[in-house]
């Protein structure tokens, strides 16, 4: 993906199972990532009641 050249002995290298990866990180790259809920705003704590004597 970025562009190199590099010559491994076919033992070491297995050119489908690379080119099997290099899909599925296009095909992730493609996909917008999901979008998450944003957080819940924490309770808001009212005044507490006014007693009167």
């Amino acid at each position: 993906m970025a562009g190199y050249t590099v010559n491994c002995d076919p033992e070491v290298f297995d050119e489908a199972l690379y080119q099997q990866a290099v899909h599925r990180l296009q095909a992730r790259a493609a996909r917008p990532a999901p979008q998450q809920p944003a957080p819940a705003s924490p309770p808001s704590h009212s005044a507490p009641a006014r007693r009167t004597p």
